[in-house]
């Protein structure tokens, strides 16, 4: 399969549409030592299968990409504990980032290293103003706040995910303060103001709200390597450990 420097493609998996037991025996060998100790150490067989469900669905999309077995596949964490492929495999860059909710996982996959998705389901009751208050950025807090409540748990989804998402595509995890950004919303648009980083040396990013089976909320954060700029979105669903699908998807919102 294609993938082009302008695109970005987005895989979708739920958890009941793989057979525990064939998963097993099809991808616990692909797991490399420090994944296969993880794995022993789960405690809950849920957690063990969402891990290798994670695991499958990584190293199959990327083998949709590359002439390489899943099992080949050299996959390191960074110093901030972000899951990378080992760049001595590949003559051009291979990015991914994975996010899973509930029973629902996705995987986003494109040529751009500052790639991060969120996937959260947007169901669960929250204490919203209390973790806002602790986590958002006051410009965030204050326009979820001044929301009817019955519309404040999905602004607060709306702002989790895209935050997530954004965390994850720098790369450099909690080293990043919650509220040193901020997102905005005007009907279809995102804005987003980062204040810790010289106007100067800010960079362009490009950032979206798509639209996902309910209870779903899911936002991806990309930031181009210069000069490009993402101008596709695909999404694949797989079903099973071999059957695979395109399906439309549908933008809420983006900067």
């Amino acid at each position: 399969m294609e993938l082009p420097d302008d695109a970005v493609h987005i895989w979708v998996v739920n958890q009941a549409d793989v057979y525990a037991s064939e998963l097993e025996r099809l991808a616990l060998d692909w797991l490399q030592v420090a994944e296969q100790r993880r794995y022993q150490r789960l405690v809950f067989d849920h957690h063990r299968r969402q891990l290798l469900l994670g695991k499958w669905l990584t190293r199959t999309c990327l083998s949709e990409y590359v002439d390489r077995d899943p099992a080949a596949w050299e996959i390191q964490t960074s110093a901030h504990g972000k899951p990378e492929l080992v760049t001595k495999q590949l003559d051009r860059p291979l990015c991914f980032n994975l996010s899973h909710s509930a029973d629902c996982m996705v995987l986003a996959v494109c040529r751009h290293p500052q790639l991060g998705v969120d996937l959260e389901n947007a169901s669960r009751e929250r204490l919203v103003g209390k973790i806002a208050d602790r986590f958002f950025a006051p410009t965030e807090v204050n326009a979820l706040l001044a929301l009817p409540e019955a519309q404040q748990l999905e602004r607060f989804y709306d702002l989790w995910t895209l935050k997530e998402a954004y965390i994850k595509a720098r790369g450099l995890g909690l080293a990043i303060a919650l509220d040193s950004f901020a997102f905005s919303f005007e009907d279809s648009k995102i804005s987003l103001a980062e204040y810790e980083i010289p106007s100067a040396e800010r960079l362009p990013w490009q950032i979206w709200q798509l639209l996902i089976d309910s209870p779903f909320k899911l936002a991806l954060a990309v930031q181009p390597v210069n000069p490009g700029k993402i101008s596709e979105l695909r999404c694949f669903q797989r079903t099973g450990l071999t059957d695979k699908h395109e399906q439309a998807i549908s933008v809420l919102r983006q900067n």
